[in-house]
């Protein structure tokens, strides 16, 4: 009987070169794009982690010498969303030694106002007393008149509008995997986007607008979240997302 070949040796295998962008990653928003560079002897198997307190993601390749491309969502192993943080990218051939090739930041969530802000004051809190008798149901962010406003959220276009008495151009977004609405009002034209439409982190809807019955009080951005169980202070949310973007 003859005896067993032994497995062949592995190629030879070297990172020529590696590239992480970008740096922050925001959940829905643009996909991380690991893009790395090796040369070997033939065939390798190729491995790409995504590592923070532990793997969040693997991928195996097996290909050939050259560039090897891989796209992070911000979804772990289990498909469920990763924790926000400082995360690290390493490579290399599987089995060996993977090599650090780069750092980025993901987070969750975007701050909608993209320039210069301040708050208005109690009155633009929510909760504050509204003529007839009723509360404030979101956060008013002040800003210069045509100010991009983005998405906080990824989802779904649930509503686009105009409003004269209260929202004036004003949109809904319906993140489904949060079941919760983000609304964003005052809008200085209609938003650029359809009712149906889905849209990614970082999308922009409009500028800072005066329509509605903002025209009365000047720029801002009335923004709320709401839940199953109606309107909620999104005051804290805001303050930590404008901490990172």
């Amino acid at each position: 009987m003859a005896a067993a070949l032994p497995p062949p040796p592995p190629p030879d295998f070297a990172l020529v070169s590696a590239r992480v962008a970008p740096a922050r990653v925001f959940y829905g928003g643009r996909p991380l794009a690991v893009r790395v560079r090796f040369r070997a002897s033939g065939p390798a198997d190729v491995r790409v982690q995504i590592e923070r307190r532990g793997v969040a993601r693997r991928f195996d390749l097996r290909t050939a010498p050259g560039l090897v491309v891989v796209r992070w969502d911000g979804r772990t192993r289990a498909g469920r969303e990763a924790r926000e943080g400082r995360y690290r990218v390493r490579a290399g051939r599987r089995g060996g030694r993977l090599e650090t090739i780069g750092r980025f930041t993901f987070r969750r969530h975007l701050y909608p106002v993209r320039g210069p802000h301040w708050v208005r004051g109690p009155i633009g809190r929510f909760g504050a007393p509204r003529n007839g008798g009723r509360r404030h149901e979101g956060f008013d962010i002040n800003a210069r008149c045509g100010t991009p406003v983005k998405v906080a959220r990824a989802g779904r276009v649930k509503r686009r509008r105009y409003d004269s008495v209260r929202h004036g151009n004003f949109v809904v977004v319906r993140s489904a995997s949060e079941r919760r609405d983000y609304w964003y009002s005052h809008l200085r034209s209609p938003a650029r986007v359809r009712r149906g439409d889905q849209v990614t982190t970082g999308r922009r809807l409009g500028e800072v607008g005066a329509t509605g019955n903002a025209r009365s009080v000047g720029c801002h951005l009335h923004f709320e979240l709401r839940g199953r169980g109606g309107p909620f202070d999104p005051l804290p949310r805001l303050r930590a997302w404008d901490r990172f973007s």
